[in-house]
This record gives C-alpha cells, structure tokens and sequence, in this order.
C-alpha cells in the first residue's frame, strides 16, 4: 500500500513554491479560504471552557454497550465534574442508559468483562479516599462492591476469560506502628503487589510480590502470563532503571526479560507468549533520546529489534493483532496522528485512517477486531468513532459536541508550510480568524507547544490555546511544529541535544516571517503564547527579539539549574546541556546560555507570566524569578499564581480567568478596544458569583 502523507521528512521532494502554496497541484485560490458571511456566533471563553471532554473510551465485546467519562465544569464547586457515561448501541446508534446504582465519583472508565454486559469501575469509597472495584449490571440497574483492600487497588485487568480480576495494590505493611509515624523519605514510591481476585469465591490472592516498584503491567491472551515493568531504586527520578519481566499468573515465577535502561512503554506479549513488544526512546543502538520507537524481541534474547528504522513517525500506542503477525499502533506524524499496522516478519507498513485529525483514546479488541477512538478536528474536539481496519472509515457513535457547538462559528484550519534560514523544512497549524478577508492582515498569535518532545495538531482544543476563541476576537493564529518537536524523525527532534535553543525559536520566528511575507500576519500585532515548553519558547524569544507586541508566558523557564534541581523531571532534560550541574565538570556554561533570565533585561514586550502554585514540573519559582526580572526593565508585566494548581489548570474559573485576562492583555496593549471579561451566569446572590465577579 502506498502511505498517503501530510508532511513527511526523507520522504517528500521540495518542489514548487513553499508557503501557503506550498503543496504540488494546488493552486492559492484551492488553498486559502475564501471569505464568508457568519452564521451565528464566535465561540465564547464560557463556552468554550464549558464544552465537555470525553475521555476513558471502552465497550462491551459485542459492541451493544458504549462508555466514556464526560467532564463538565461546575462553577459553583470550582471543579470539573466526571460522570460515567454508559450507551446503549444498536445498529451504529448509541443512547444513553441511566445506572441509578453507580457509586460516587469514578477514578475510571468502564472495564468491560470479556463475553458480558458488566463492567468494573474504581471508585472511592469515602474511607481514607480508597479506591475499590464496583462490578456493575447496567441491564439490571445494579452494582456491589467486589474489593477491600487496604490502601485502595489500582490497574485493574480482566482476565481473558472474565473469571477474574488482577489488579495493584500496597504491599502489606509489615510494620503499621512505624508506617503510621514515620516521615516518608522524599522522592520515594512504596513496594506494590499484584492480586488475582476471584470472582466465584471472592478471594485475592498475591501474585507477584515487587522487591520495588510496579510501574504497569498487561495480561496475555494465553491467559498464563503478564508482562511487567519494574524498579528497584524506590527514587521516582530513576525511572530509567526499571525493567521488563514476564510473571506466571499460576506460580508467580519472575523472569526477566531486559537489561538495558530503556525504560520501555506500553509493554505487550503476542499471543502466543513467545515475544513481546515495547516503545522505547532509544534507536537500534539503545541510544538514548529518539523518537518513540517500537521494537520486537523474542523471549530469551538479549537484544530487541527496531520496526520501522527509517519512517518518521512517534508511536503512541501499540496492540498485537489477534495472529500475532502484525501490530497495530498510533502513530504521530506532526500536524496528524492515524491508526497504523505494522507486519512483524518484515516491517511492511500500512496506515489505516487518513484525514486531517488527531486519533485519540484508541482502543483495540483482539476478541473481535473492533476499533474505537476518538478523532479530534477542527469542528469537534473528539467524538468516539468505530474505525474499520480494512477500509479506514470511521462511523461515529458518540454526538456529544453537536447541541453545544450548532450554533457557533468555527474557524477554519490548514496546514502551513515554509522554510527556515538554513533550507530546513518545517510546517505548523494556521488557523484564520473568524470574517477573514484575502489581502487583510490581522494580529498573529503564535503559541508554540508543549514537551517539547510533543507537537501542535489538528483540532488543538487545549485549555491554555483556546484558538477557536481567539479566532472569534478577530486573531490569526499560528501554531509552529518547530525543531525538538515529534512527529518529524529522529534527526528533527534530536536537534536540541546539546543546545535546546540551537534552531528552534528561529524556526518559529522564520514561520512567522512567511506569514508576514503571505500578508496574512501584521507584523506590528505580533502576540506570543506558550505553555511548559511554549512557555520556554515565550521566555526565549522575548529575550531576543522586541518583534513582539506582547506576550503571555505559562509555566516557562527562566533559569535552567535552578529547575533541574527543583523539578520532578532531569533526566529527559540532561541532553540538552550535556550533563548535570552538579557533576565534576559541570556544563554549566551551557545551562547559562540557555537560560533566559540572564537576558531578561532586554525584554520589551509587554508580558504576562502564569504559574501553578502546586506545580512540581515547572514549581511557580520559575515564573516569579522572570516576572520580577522582567519588572526591573519598566516593561509592563504582571503575574498570576493558580492556587491549587498543578502544571497545567484545572479549575475552571482559573481556565477562564487566564483566558480573559490575556484577552484583555492582547487588546491593551495592541491598542484594539476595552475587551469586556466573559463570566459565567451565576445566581448574583451567592458567595460563588460575587467571587466570580472580582477582578
């Protein structure tokens, strides 16, 4: 089969004009969008943050139940709201069963049992906040609690032939005095262990007990093993450390599979038990930090192998077909991600779905074949769909986006193609403002992604991007696949070892030069956005440009040593600069030439700056430490500290407080008219509203 690509490194001839004509056979007028009158009306920050997610897709074998968790925001509590969703489907319609019997809030979506109509979810039970199993009967409206293990159970698996659960919990403390009373030592995980749970008698029993830690596990089909990643260093940081074992349900004899540091995801055995599968970061050479790639090993050797050496994708997750010959597997290739299979014997690879989307919360049934995902676009943020392997269509059965986005306008999106200064090829998402006019320019967002070993795609419905909301408030905006980024091959995001800053924010700055160039970008309302790693890139570029007019910068860096010593994460960090900061010999140049606080002081752009209070990722002192540089030089900024808040929002009133707030800042500063908040309709005489209501 010949793979239909969007944009592809070492598999595309640079021919023709780049830039918004950028593709071979289609000319300007087939690309741009043409104006067009309004339907309705933009999407609003309220509505906007109001839109429910859908997450935790599954269904029962035979495809007559479909579930999912639906998150809604509840104002009033400040929190979003998860609620179990279980439809009933019949000929490729779905609607929704009311469970009058579902314990309170689930930590999971369903996990169906194999040949049944029930399902088990985790769910706290009220007592120390642990989480046990409810078996649940949606036909009969009924639901009873099946575990009670102290310390709460996590990872939850049916075993293949729904007899019975596996699950993780706590090892038993041998010594509950001391467990009471003691201070944990920081940075530290506790031993865990695997049950079996009978579900005829009622009784778990151990399976395999960890000397370390269990970081995930998967049953095989033969119903005789499961494979396992573990570590013995109780330090959350050495995370490299674990390893790959295979477990006998029936004995609980241990082998261990690798030896290699790769610190391997998303493990599977085939069916047959004789092999299994893993994503691993590393190349053919067990070299550390390339793209996630997928390798095979058989049972008993010592070396894995590399599928697909030479193509340039990231693989996401992976599922071994019902033969065992293939593996089926998502896959990123930048601006798209699609459902893949891969033939083990030689590598031969076919792309099943196509399209301009991002497959999501892809679920595979090796029982029946079955497929299900969600497609995020830009018209809905991801309804589940039925993915048939042989054609590539999708049928939906969800429609929980329609009611809530029928009545507003939504912008358009495209793919965006140019080159940077040294030839390299590069491509982003352009997505045009509401009413646009051919030959208008218009004030550009550019809000560069997260990882940075991530890229910005299709659909992009993110709280901290909102773009379908700054596209009704008149912006283009530009999302940048620069440099460092996935999706591209292993030479493309490998660009930042060594020097993080090495091309990426000139790859962002030439793209926004081509946009300019293209007359779609004012080059006098330039605005820069980012979170995480965007917000790097936004503390990077406002240091080395005054291009911009003004800026907002979420959980960014500001000083490289400081962050490896506080943060929850280094050791995906120390390619960058070459080694710790803390060694003999340190690069501590490097970690200073890369840190923007030392050229705080040529800032310009008026900028905003955000920090979670709870944030161990990037911790809040990041954003202070910038804030306050930045505040020496007389530019204008401000900060705001979510309280509560981990590395990314939750809360809801924060979600909309950012986005109005930066709204409010780009139009200040760009010298457009008073931007009026976006609140929520709340009863004015309760504590909530007023507080809303506070500026």
């Amino acid at each position: 089969m010949t793979i239909k690509r969007g944009f592809r490194y070492g598999s595309m001839v640079a021919t023709g004009l780049w830039g918004l004509c950028g593709w071979p056979g289609l000319t300007m007028a087939e690309q741009m969008p043409q104006s067009e009158p309004l339907r309705s009306a933009p999407l609003g920050p309220v509505e906007f943050v109001e839109l429910p997610r859908l997450s935790n897709v599954s269904a029962s074998d035979d495809g007559s139940y479909l579930s999912y968790i639906l998150s809604e925001p509840d104002w009033e509590k400040d929190e979003r709201k998860e609620t179990l969703k279980v439809l009933r489907c019949s000929d490729g319609q779905c609607g929704e069963t009311m469970l009058e019997q579902l314990p309170g809030k689930p930590e999971t979506g369903a996990i169906w049992r194999p040949g049944s109509h029930q399902f088990v979810v985790l769910a706290e039970t009220g007592k120390n906040d642990d989480e046990q199993a409810y078996l649940i009967d949606p036909a009969a409206n009924e639901s009873a609690r099946i575990t009670d293990h102290a310390g709460g159970i996590r990872q939850v698996s049916w075993l293949p032939n729904g007899t019975g659960l596996v699950f993780e919990g706590d090892t038993p403390a041998e010594d509950e005095f001391s467990k009471k009373w003691r201070i944990e030592a920081f940075g530290s995980d506790e031993s865990e262990t695997l049950y079996h749970l009978d579900l005829a008698t009622g009784e778990a029993r151990a399976v395999f007990s960890s000397a370390g830690i269990i970081e995930g596990y998967s049953l095989s089909e033969d119903e005789e093993h499961l494979i396992l990643r573990q570590r013995f260093d109780p330090q959350i940081e050495d995370r490299n450390s674990a390893e790959l074992w295979r477990v006998s349900l029936v004995s609980g004899a241990a082998q261990q599979l690798t030896d290699n540091r790769y610190r391997e995801n998303s493990a599977r055995l085939s069916p047959d038990g004789s092999s299994f599968a893993f994503i691993a970061t590393v190349n053919a050479l067990g070299e550390p930090y390339f793209e996630d790639n997928l390798f095979v090993q058989s049972v008993g050797d010592a070396e894995p192998r590399l599928l697909l050496p030479d193509e340039p994708l990231e693989v996401l997750d992976i599922a071994w077909d019902k033969s065992g010959e293939a593996i089926w597997f998502v896959g990123n290739s930048g601006l798209r991600s699609q459902l893949y299979r891969v033939r083990v014997s030689d590598g031969s690879l076919t792309q099943i779905t196509d399209g301009d989307h991002a497959l999501r919360d892809w679920l595979y049934n090796p029982s029946t074949g079955r497929h299900l995902g969600r497609f995020a676009n830009g018209a809905k943020p991801g309804e589940v769909y039925e993915i048939n392997p042989r054609s590539g269509k999708a049928e939906p059965l969800s429609n929980v986006y329609s009611a809530a986005l029928s009545e507003v306008d939504l912008p358009k999106q495209r793919s965006f193609s140019w080159r940077a200064a040294d030839e390299q090829r590069l491509e982003g998402l352009l997505v045009y403002p509401l009413g646009y006019q051919e030959g208008e320019q218009y004030p550009l967002v550019t809000i560069t992604h997260g990882g940075p070993r991530s890229s910005a795609q299709f659909g992009s419905w993110n709280a901290s991007r909102y773009i379908s909301v700054l596209a009704g408030q008149g912006y283009a905006v530009f999302l940048p696949n620069h440099r460092g980024g996935t999706g591209y091959g292993d030479a493309f995001m490998r660009d930042m070892v060594g020097n993080y800053f090495r091309n990426a924010h000139t790859d962002v700055l030439s793209g926004v030069d081509a946009l300019v160039a293209e007359g779609i970008a004012d080059p006098d309302r330039l605005i820069k956005m980012g979170w995480s790693a965007g917000g790097h890139m936004t503390n990077k570029l406002i240091t080395v440009t005054d291009r911009f007019a003004v800026a907002s910068s979420g959980a960014g860096v500001a000083d490289w040593v400081s962050l490896y010593g506080e943060s929850d994460r280094r050791s995906g960090r120390t390619p960058w600069f070459g080694g710790t900061p803390w060694k003999e010999g340190a690069p501590l140049s490097s970690f200073r030439s890369q840190s923007p606080i030392f050229n705080a002081w040529k800032v310009t752009t008026p900028t905003l700056f955000w920090s979670g209070k709870n944030d161990v990722r990037v911790p809040p002192t990041q954003g202070i430490m910038m804030f306050r540089a930045v505040r020496d030089t007389g530019t204008p900024t401000a900060l705001h500290l979510g309280k509560g808040e981990p590395h990314n929002f939750k809360r809801p009133r924060n979600v909309l407080f950012k986005i109005n707030r930066e709204l409010a800042w780009f139009a200040e500063h760009l010298g457009r008219p008073a931007y009026k908040p976006d609140l929520p309709a709340l009863e004015p005489d309760t504590d909530e509203a007023k507080d809303t209501a506070k500026p």
